[in-house]
C-alpha cells in the first residue's frame, strides 16, 4: 500500500508526537508499505527505510511552530494542505494517514481524490484549544467541535492512543472504526556505568545525592510548577535531593530556572535543557525516581511507557492522563497537590526496597502489554480495515 502520511509537526524532535510518528512510519515500512511523510520544515533529519520525508516550504520571517495551537501552526498547516494537494495530483496513493489537525486537510482531499483517510487521534483538539486559550470565543469553539466530529465521521478509520480518546471518539463514530494503539517505550540500550558517572559530573551532582528526573517539554500542562512546589517540601526532608529537569525551550528553561532560584531551590533543581534522543538512556539510568507531574490533558504521555521500561520507579499525578495506563501496583500515583506529590516522592526516597519492587513491576507490566511487537501488530490489524 502506498501511504501519504501527514504529520503537522517539526520532525524529528525528541518529544511525544514526533516520536510516535517515527514509530508509526517505521512500523508501516516494516510491514511492507511505501510511505511518503510530509512534515513541517523544522526538525532533525532522520533516515527511515522505505520512508521518504518531504518538508513543506520554509516561510521567510515565520519561526518554528511551538507546541500547541499558534499562528505559526495555522500558516504552516495551510502550506501543508497545498503541498499535500500537489502530491496527490502527481501520484496515486492508497491511503492518507492524518495526524491530529492534518485530519482537516485529509478530509477534503479524501473526497477530492477518492482516497480513504485515517484519522490519527492523539488528543481531543477542541480541548487543546480550550486549555491553551488560543480560541476563546464560545461560538468558534462549538464550530470547531462540529468540524472535528465531521472529520471523524468522514474517516475510514480512527486510531487512538488511549482509552479516554477511544471513548471520546465512540461518542461520534461507530466503534468498529476505532483502533486503539498505545504508544511503545523508546529507551535504547542501557548506558555503561562510566557514562552515568560522567553525566553526574557534568550536571554538578554531589556524591550521594538522590536524582529525581523529569523529561519532556516545559509547557504549563506538564505541571512543572507543581513539581517545583513539591520540590520545596521534598528538599526540607532530603536536602541532598536533586530534581533534574531534561527538556524545554531555551526561554522556558530560563523562566523556570529563575523561578526555582526565587523559591530557594537553586541548589536542588538542575535544568539540563533539551537533549538528543540517544542521550536519554543515560538520564534514565541516572535517576533514582522518574516523575510525570502533568496536570492537564487526557492522552497518556509517551514517556510513561518509556519510564516504566527503564525499571525505575515512577511518580505520576493521579489523573486520567496517567491512570488509563498506570495503576498503583506499577507506579506511585498522587493527587496533583504539592504536599501529596511531595509525599509520594519522599516515600520512595526513604525506601530503596519499595523503589526496586515498584520499578521491577513497572518494567514487567510495560513489556507484557506495550511492546513494539504489539504496537506493530495492532497497526497491521488496523490497516487491514482500510476501505
Amino acid at each position: 500500500m502506498r501511504i501519504l502520511f501527514l504529520a503537522p509537526q517539526p520532525f524529528f524532535e525528541a518529544r511525544g508526537t514526533p516520536i510516535n510518528v517515527r514509530n508509526m512510519v517505521t512500523a508501516l515500512s516494516e510491514l511492507g508499505h511505501e510511505v511518503d511523510l510530509l512534515v513541517y520544515p523544522h526538525g532533525d533529519n532522520v533516515d527511515i527505510p522505505n520512508v521518504r520525508i518531504h518538508r513543506v516550504i520554509r516561510i521567510p520571517g515565520l519561526g518554528k511552530a511551538p507546541i500547541g495551537p499558534s499562528k505559526e501552526k495555522v500558516i504552516y498547516d495551510a502550506a501543508m494542505m497545498i503541498h499535500a494537494f500537489t502530491t496527490l495530483v502527481r501520484g496515486k496513493y492508497d491511503a492518507i494517514h492524518a495526524v491530529e489537525d492534518a485530519a482537516f486537510m485529509a478530509w477534503p482531499l479524501s473526497w477530492l481524490f477518492g482516497v480513504p483517510f485515517v484519522f490519527d487521534m492523539d488528543s481531543i483538539m477542541s480541548d487543546q484549544l480550550r486549555y491553551s486559550r488560543f480560541m476563546r470565543d464560545g461560538f468558534l469553539l462549538k464550530a470547531f467541535e462540529r468540524m472535528e466530529s465531521a472529520a471523524l465521521r468522514s474517516a475510514s478509520m480512527v486510531i487512538t492512543v488511549c482509552g479516554h480518546l477511544t471513548e471520546a471518539a465512540a461518542l461520534r463514530v461507530d466503534r468498529s472504526k476505532i483502533f486503539q494503539i498505545e504508544d511503545t517505550p523508546m529507551t535504547g540500550a542501557p548506558p555503561p556505568g562510566l557514562a552515568v558517572e560522567k553525566l553526574r559530573a557534568e550536571l554538578g551532582l554531589p556524591e550521594g545525592c538522590e536524582p529525581v528526573v523529569y523529561t519532556g517539554n516545559l509547557e504549563k500542562y506538564q505541571g512543572i510548577d507543581l513539581l517545583l512546589d513539591s520540590a520545596v517540601e521534598v528538599a526540607r526532608e532530603h536536602p541532598s535531593v536533586r530534581i533534574v529537569v531534561v527538556g524545554g525551550s531555551g526561554a522556558d528553561v530560563e523562566k523556570y530556572k529563575a523561578k526555582a532560584g526565587a523559591m530557594g531551590l537553586g541548589a536542588n533543581v538542575v535544568f539540563a535543557g533539551p537533549k538528543p534522543p540517544e542521550t536519554m538512556p543515560t538520564y534514565y539510568e541516572l535517576a533514582d525516581i522518574l516523575v510525570s507531574p502533568r496536570i492537564e490533558g487526557t492522552n497518556t504521555p509517551l514517556k510513561i511507557y518509556t519510564y516504566l521500561d527503564t525499571g525505575k520507579p515512577v511518580v505520576a499525578t493521579d489523573l486520567p492522563t496517567h491512570t488509563q495506563a498506570l495503576n498503583r501496583d506499577v507506579a506511585m500515583l498522587a493527587r496533583p497537590e504539592k504536599m501529596e506529590f511531595a509525599r509520594a516522592i519522599l516515600l520512595l526516597l526513604n525506601d530503596k526496597g519499595l523503589r526496586r519492587a515498584l520499578g521491577d513491576r513497572g518494567r514487567e507490566y510495560v513489556r507484557s502489554n506495550f511492546s513494539y511487537a504489539s504496537f506493530r501488530k495492532k497497526l497491521e490489524e488496523a490497516y487491514k480495515h482500510i476501505r
